[in-house]
């Protein structure tokens, strides 16, 4: 059974990822007006702006001092990486494509604590990563026709979030959640701007501009929920539960963009979302077998007593 906290992860989590698949919906949305940067531009700005009254209003503007905390500054860079790869693949990808294939962070995550942090994995894990990553070619299509190069965006972003989650559960708990959501806002939007020297913008009309505060706000909303999912439970339980998004994200590709993902890639997404619930589910079994195992006698590390 979840500890109460990992409940509470989990929820923020499923709830956090159905909402930036809404975002990325009004992403795709106002693609089709303006580029990649100016999107992360004035969606940073936007979502600065709403964040700055919030702040002020609940009196955490002297908490603006934690932006300059190394672990948010490296979060923010971080995923304002991710935003503008995945910003700039669902150009000319599915959203449903996309967020499938960022669903194999946490595997990426896994393999990332064993090669850099020494951390120990069974070979049954070992073969969830591949087999999640086998999905990821399925959804890529390398070496046919329906290939695109652009696919290896959101593997690229996906490589990126594990290091970002990585980082988020490092962060001090004496940081507010919305201060870090601030930062990220704000870096993403110089992110933005610096675009603008190679990307040509154009002045958004009234629909763009709404696609853009949607984006904005729902920007805000999910990088909460999510912050506050990955500094609540273990990062290990909470982060397969992104598979949410793909549901959310096959279901606005079909409604809203009239895009439905082949059978091919269908399967792609099955074996990604199978290899990450192995995952958890072989990580919450280790963790209840640790558990149940019955600390050893102190007795037992003295050795024989002297005497009869």
């Amino acid at each position: 059974m979840h500890a109460p906290s990992a409940k509470r992860g989990i929820l923020l989590m499923i709830a956090g990822s159905s909402i930036f698949s809404t975002n990325d919906a009004f992403s795709k949305l106002a693609l089709a007006h303006i580029p990649p940067s100016q999107i992360l531009a004035m969606r940073g700005a936007l979502a600065a702006l709403l964040l700055l009254a919030v702040l002020g209003w609940m009196g955490l503007l002297p908490s603006l001092r934690y932006m300059m905390d190394r672990r948010v500054l490296l979060r923010s860079v971080t995923e304002a990486c991710v935003a503008l790869l995945f910003i700039t693949s669902i150009s000319v990808m599915s959203i449903a494509d996309s967020t499938a294939i960022l669903q194999v962070t946490p595997l990426a995550t896994m393999a990332a604590a064993v090669l850099f942090f020494g951390a120990h994995i069974s070979w049954r894990q070992w073969l969830a990563v591949a087999i999640g990553f086998l999905g990821v070619t399925l959804i890529v299509k390398p070496g046919s026709s329906a290939f695109d190069a652009m696919a290896l965006l959101p593997l690229g972003a996906a490589l990126l979030m594990a290091f970002r989650d990585f980082v988020t559960g490092r962060i001090g708990t004496h940081v507010p959640t919305l201060i870090v959501t601030f930062s990220t806002a704000v870096v993403g939007m110089g992110f933005g701007f610096a675009g603008s020297s190679v990307e040509t913008w154009h002045a958004p009309d009234a629909t763009t501009l709404a696609y853009l505060v949607g984006g904005s706000v729902s920007l805000i909303i999910g990088q909460m929920l999510t912050i506050a999912a990955m500094r609540t439970g273990d990062i290990s339980v909470v982060a397969p539960f992104r598979y949410a998004a793909v549901v959310c994200a096959v279901g606005l590709s079909a409604v809203v963009f009239h895009d439905m993902p082949d059978l091919v890639s269908i399967g792609g997404m099955a074996l990604i979302m199978a290899a990450g619930l192995y995952t958890m589910h072989h990580h919450m079994s280790a963790r209840a077998l640790t558990a149940a195992r019955p600390a050893p006698r102190e007795a037992a590390c003295e050795g024989p007593r002297a005497g009869g």
